[in-house]
């Protein structure tokens, strides 16, 4: 097939769930098609990334956006809240609309012929030229790696004032732009069968084509030897420029550490993770056994050397790639149930759930104090991932709904 894949910004650097699972599904599907990449670069760090496209595509283009003063200002959610007041795009979804890139595609449209079109993430769908999707006479696919708008129903949570009423009118615009959105596409995949169940009966899609599950290479986290830490070690890992994140290590520090520490005073958290915010940053002189690392060129070393990883999420949706390579390292993992949202994984087998921070500080500190427990955890989980959950096979998966809506001829 020729794809045509389109996306709001590089793949590289692989630091970002979404981004590896993109890489690795293209990785494959690019051994037997020819893949065209379309995407967005906004700094000298993804000018750099987008070199390195070669790695997943036979050609890629770029629209070149640079981000303003405003958008790299300490106040830019404010300043993007306050002008989006009057538009009728949800803020995440308008920032990333581009009449460059919607020009690039056209050229490419009109030029080319595809097999399939598709668009990584809901973002690219606000710059798409809908107006040639007839005539470029192929399926054009939406490949969701979340709900959008679930993850800002949960950001809206809890919130009062005017910070309510923010978040519940971004709510309320995501809910309508995913929808419409949604609905345009001759399909949808998923990532995960709750975000299916949700597309289809919660929004009413009739364009689902269903899940493409989560995988790990389970050779490279495997490569790396086991090391025995000095201390007991809990390691969070995730980008820390992601939200959902910084809440997570927050909440996580605030009140669930200090019940860790007091049982075991000993013990050291690490927070593994590209470009921290300050106040992730200050907790490394915080006097609390915290470390955070930045940027890191292998996460390997902090996997394969940790007692316990932790997934202490409260907002997201999709699935979570840093639990199944955890799995894959032979490490037990305690989270909440949203961070394991999407996962088949099982409590107390796989992995260890707990959501209040009583229960979480427990969790961490069985698996610190019962080696045995530790160990069957570990065994497990990489027994697990050793199963059919390779990204060669959610990619298998991937052609397989595309080949299918060729076949069906079901373009609008």
């Amino acid at each position: 097939m020729r794809i045509l894949w389109i996306k709001t910004s590089p793949l590289h650097p692989l630091t970002r769930g979404g981004d590896l699972r993109t890489f690795h599904l293209l990785r494959h599907l690019h051994q037997r098609h020819e893949v065209t990449f379309v995407g967005m670069t906004a700094d000298a760090g993804q000018v750099a990334g987008a070199q390195q496209a070669g790695e997943f595509s036979t050609q890629a283009v770029w629209a070149h956006e640079p981000r303003t003063s405003l958008q790299l200002a300490k106040w830019k959610f404010l300043a993007g809240a306050l002008f989006n007041l009057t538009s009728s795009l949800p803020y995440a979804v308008a920032r990333f609309r581009s009449n460059q890139l919607r020009r690039l595609l056209t050229a490419k449209l009109k030029e080319e012929r595809f097999d399939v079109v598709v668009a990584d993430f809901l973002f690219p769908a606000a710059s798409l030229p809908w107006e040639l999707k007839a005539a470029s006479k192929c399926p054009w696919v939406l490949f969701q790696h979340n709900v959008e708008s679930m993850i800002w129903r949960r950001r809206a949570e809890g919130k009062t004032g005017a910070a309510a009423l923010y978040y519940q009118g971004q709510r309320d615009r995501m809910l309508r732009f995913e929808r419409q959105a949604s609905r345009r596409f001759d399909g949808v995949l998923a990532v995960s069968e709750e975000d299916a169940r949700i597309f289809k009966e919660e929004m009413q899609l009739s364009n689902v084509l269903g899940v493409v599950p989560t995988g790990v290479d389970l050779d490279y986290f495997q490569s790396v030897p086991r090391s025995a830490s000095a201390v007991p070690t809990v390691v969070f890992m995730g980008s820390m420029d992601w939200y959902a994140n910084v809440d997570g290590v927050k909440w996580f520090v605030e009140a669930v550490w200090p019940l860790v520490q007091r049982q075991m005073p000993q013990a050291r958290f690490v927070v593994v993770g590209r470009k921290p915010p300050p106040e992730i940053l200050a907790l490394a002189t915080s006097g609390r056994n915290i470390e955070v690392t930045g940027t890191v060129p292998d996460v390997r070393p902090f996997l394969r050397g940790a007692d316990v990883i932790v997934v202490p999420l409260r907002i997201g949706g999709g699935t979570r790639l840093k639990i199944y390579e955890a799995m894959a390292a032979e490490v037990p993992v305690v989270s909440t149930r949203i961070g394991a949202e999407g996962l088949s994984v099982e409590d107390g087998l796989h992995v260890l759930l707990a959501d209040s921070a009583e229960d979480t500080a427990a969790q961490v500190l069985k698996v610190l104090r019962t080696p045995v427990l530790a160990a069957e955890l570990a065994r497990h989980a990489l027994e697990e991932v050793a199963r059919p959950c390779s990204w060669a096979a959610a990619a298998q998966i991937f052609e397989a709904a595309c080949v299918g809506l060729r076949q069906q001829g079901s373009v609008s």
